[in-house]
Order: structure tokens, then sequence, then C-alpha cells
């Protein structure tokens, strides 16, 4: 599937970069642009992401408790251990049950729209939309004054008579680039787009975990890292869409928000099974000249 899913999205992307030459060619005869600032956002479908939680817990804990099977924990503390940790696992499963199942991704997205001299369609819209951790580390830092740590954790713990360290820091990226053709009703002060399009859409999120533990933990520490797949927490999709957006202002300087219905058609996700939702949208502004 994912073989089969990756071709689509390739296709896609190829598509989308013919669409955005022809785009250009019809820019040279155009008389007016328009211009889209703002933030959109499409969805993850979370739904077999939160079903993989305990699995990749319980997975990452079996290698735990062999390692410190094979360091001579006695059975009866082993056992405590165990108990400690299914009832902690049930309680993380009842709180995954009351997590939403479409989770919105935010992008800072810019869009160009090239009118068209047609009678069906009145402009063709290229819109890009992009979000990296960089990104939210620095407008944390310059806008709001708030300093986000890097690592995020660095803690030292007690392990017995010996100590362990442990760093963990998360880097992501995620971007969108969206096609529309675009019909527009417009007065005065109000505008109504309706518009059918295509959407490519890639994103990750890699979590980066550095521990220093006492001799003969490391093996096990690693083999449960490994059972967590943090190398594999990736989505691309292309998808299909319908949407509606409105505008209010002057003729030339406009608030814009629009809603949009997503049909995803080819999808890439990795272990942790993270797919496109059918939900996105936009919120900004719209210059015209």
């Amino acid at each position: 599937m994912g073989g089969l899913g990756q071709t689509v999205i390739d296709r896609a992307a190829v598509a989308a970069a013919a669409v955005l030459f022809g785009l250009c060619a019809v820019g040279a005869v155009a008389h007016a642009v328009g211009i889209y600032v703002g933030l959109e956002a499409y969805t993850l479908d979370m739904t077999g992401t939160w079903t993989e939680v305990p699995v990749a817990l319980s997975a990452a804990f079996g290698e735990l408790e062999t390692m410190l099977s094979d360091q001579g924990v006695p059975a009866e503390e082993l056992s405590e251990i165990s108990a400690d940790f299914d009832a902690a696992l049930g309680r993380i499963e009842a709180t995954l049950e009351g997590f939403p199942a479409l989770v919105p991704v935010p992008l800072l997205a810019l869009g160009v729209e090239i009118p068209l001299p047609w009678v069906v369609i009145d402009g063709v819209r290229l819109s890009v939309g992009f979000l990296d951790d960089r990104f939210v580390r620095g407008v944390a830092s310059g806008v709001a004054g708030v300093l986000i740590p890097e690592p995020l954790l660095d803690e030292t713990l007690d392990i017995g008579d010996d100590t362990a360290s442990l760093q963990v820091d998360l880097a992501f990226s995620t971007w969108m680039i969206s096609v529309d053709a675009v019909k527009r009703l417009d007065l005065v002060f109000l505008g109504a787009d309706f518009f059918l399009g295509a959407d490519v859409l890639w994103g990750s999120i890699t979590p980066s975990v550095e521990v220093d533990v006492p001799e003969g933990w490391s093996d096990g520490v690693d083999a449960a890292l490994e059972a967590l797949h943090l190398d594999e927490i990736s989505w691309r999709a292309f998808g299909l869409h319908a949407g509606i957006g409105f505008e209010l202002g002057l003729p030339f300087l406009r608030l814009y928000a629009e809603g949009r219905f997503v049909l995803p058609v080819g999808q890439a996700v990795g272990w942790w099974n993270l797919h496109a939702g059918e939900l996105a949208g936009a919120l900004g502004m719209v210059i015209r000249f």
C-alpha cells in the first residue's frame, strides 16, 4: 500500500507542477492577481494511531522487562512492576478513547490566484502551506517571548546506586500544495468563492532520544526504543477537494475564510498509521490588484 500510495502521490506532484507552469503562461495576459496570506490547516485521521499507542508501549515494556530479568531483578518485584505498568496502560487507553479522531495541522500559507477569461471558472489558485519546529521556536521566542527548551527534556535519573541521563527533543515539518479552479460571486463588500481542486501534502515527526545508562542496560533500552518505531512517524497523501470561501471587506483588501471537504485518493503512511483527514480550511487576508 505504501509503494502504491507513494507512486500516486509522486504523479500528483508532477501534475501540480504542470498546472503551475500553465498558470505562469496564463499570468502573462492576466489583468489582475489575488494574493492570499494567512493560516491554513488540514486534518489527520488519528483513529488508527491511537490504537497503536498501547501496542508500542507494551512492546517497549516487554523489552525492558526482559532486561530487568537478565539483570537479576526478583520475579516478585517484576510482577509488581508489570502490574503497575498494566494499570498505567489502562489509564492511557481510557484517556485515548476521549481524544478526537481528527486533529488539525496548522500551516503558514501563501496563495496566488490568476484570473481566467472563462465563463465557468473565474480563476485558478495555487497555494502553499508550510510549518516546522524551527519556525515554531522562532515565533515563540521572538513574538511571544517564550523560550522552548532545546532539548525539550534533559534529566538525570537515579537507578539504585547508579545514574542514567535522558535527553529528548522533537523535530517536525509539514507542507501542503493546493491547486483550485475558482468560481466567484462578488458584491461590493462581500464575496463568495466556490472551488474544486487537488492537494498534495507531506509531514513527518522525528523524536530524538539520547540515553546514557549503566553497563548492561544499553541493549535493553535500545530494543525498547526500537519497539516504539520513533523513526516511522510520517504521512503523505494526494487528495481531491471541494470547498467554499467567504471574503469580507474592501474589493482590494478583505478578510478571507474557507472550508474544504477532502477526498484522499492515495496515501503512504508509516508504522503509526497517520492518514490525511477529510476536512481542511484557511483563514487570512486576500489582496487584489
